[in-house]
């Protein structure tokens, strides 16, 4: 139970946590916290599905195989999106943000060979087993949770309560657009079912640790929002990062701590999980015929995909040696996000309806009224949020439709015997 909630915690809390908020503070003003909390709202909304199916059908690459339950082809579309976007976009993202904090320690660090290495210590992790992923992970968090807490106690005396004064500077449009923006700030622990197969205990396990990982990062979130807008105001906060907030108020060690601890230890640690779970992506994709069969072999004595986590890790590697445009790949994950877990929701709705004793199987009493009323309103919004994103990001947009096609054209193409 710890170790999955030490997960789910790692993969929401990223280096997201220190680009996005003071980019969604400049469309928004000082309503961020509104906005986080509308952004939230959607997550909170897939809780009861995900519970529900987690605990009736707990599997590897579950995210990948609960869409199914609603369409194959889509389901396929969206791996393809989340294939593309995590080791040649998120990946390299933190990889890169991890190295360029550590040459704040050790100047004149070479930053893209830092985050090859980063990115090996991670994967050798990876390698040895989910044992050594936990600890690492719980580890990785703790020192992550002491960094944040020091941002919040330390700026909880700044807060100048007159900054707190709720104003929507972008109007409606800043504010969704605010919104849709922290979508993946949160979403990032609905992934941390991901290794169904290898927890002990997971119908009740999994459920549980949903509930109290996405709880205690949101609270966090809502606190450091409402320290960086208190202490210095929403336009200054926007105007500069999480760390510029922390110096007005930490000095020293303190914001070494935070600046170091927080901004290296959120970015590992969603890459330590990220990469698992695209190792099992890798593994899924292979078990259903549309990678060669030996990315399906798990290693006898780890028992882990060494083969899918290779391709990931090779992606990767390939990725930073040429140093492209990261941030265009990384959005795409938000497109992804919220496509895949659409299609999770809309898979739920059809397993409670079409499938009532799986659906009861689970050691987790969710009201199928209230299941599928929560589900549709949550897909509902995530749309918005993709309709808003696609304005705002044409190109990224494009890049996810292509990928999408691309994972229609492998499932129709596999379906044909081409």
């Amino acid at each position: 139970m710890i170790g999955l909630v030490a997960i789910m915690v790692g993969l929401n809390i990223g280096g997201s946590l220190f680009l996005l908020t003071a980019v969604a503070a400049g469309l928004t003003g000082s309503s961020l916290i509104v906005a986080q909390l509308i952004s939230a709202t959607p997550i909170l909304l897939s809780v009861p599905a995900y519970a529900a199916l987690s605990s009736a059908l707990p599997v590897t690459c579950a995210n990948y195989q609960y869409a199914k339950l609603f369409s194959r082809p889509l389901a396929v579309a969206g791996w393809m999106v989340l294939f593309i976007a995590i080791p040649l976009g998120m990946l390299p993202l933190f990889a890169i943000a991890t190295a360029k904090l550590l040459a704040v320690l050790v100047p004149g660090l070479p930053i893209t060979l830092s985050a090859i290495g980063v990115m090996t210590l991670l994967f050798v992790v990876n390698l040895a087993g989910v044992r050594l992923v936990t600890q690492a992970q719980f580890v990785g968090v703790a020192v992550l949770l002491a960094a944040l807490l020091t941002f919040i106690v330390g700026g909880i005396p700044a807060i100048h309560v007159e900054y707190l004064s709720i104003g929507f500077s972008g109007g409606l449009v800043g504010l969704v657009g605010a919104s849709a923006l922290l979508y993946t700030l949160l979403a990032g622990g609905l992934f941390g079912i991901e290794m169904g197969d290898e927890i002990r205990d997971a119908r009740s396990v999994i459920p549980r640790a949903l509930v109290v990982s996405i709880s205690i990062v949101l609270v966090l979130y809502l606190l450091i929002e409402l320290v960086a807008v208190g202490s210095v105001g929403w336009e200054e906060f926007s105007a500069g990062t999480l760390g510029d907030v922390a110096a007005t108020f930490l000095s020293g060690g303190w914001l070494a701590l935070f600046v170091v601890g927080g901004g290296v230890m959120a970015s590992m640690t969603t890459i330590n999980l990220a990469l698992t779970a695209a190792g099992r992506y890798a593994l899924a994709f292979s078990l259903d015929g549309y990678l060669p069969k030996a990315f399906s072999r798990v290693n006898e004595r780890f028992g882990t995909p060494h083969y899918g986590l290779t391709l990931i890790f090779v992606m990767t590697a390939v990725t930073l040696a040429f140093n492209p445009p990261l941030m265009t790949m990384g959005a795409v994950l938000n497109f992804g996000l919220l496509f895949i877990v659409s299609l999770v929701l809309c898979g739920a709705i059809r397993l409670v309806r079409r499938l009532p004793a799986t659906y009861l199987r689970g050691t987790v009493k969710v009201s199928p009224r209230l299941l599928v009323g929560c589900s549709m309103v949550a897909v509902a919004i995530n749309l918005v949020y993709m309709l808003v994103l696609a304005i705002a990001l044409k190109w990224t947009f494009l890049i996810f439709v292509g990928a999408g096609c691309v994972g229609l054209g492998l499932f129709y193409t596999r379906r044909r015997g081409l």
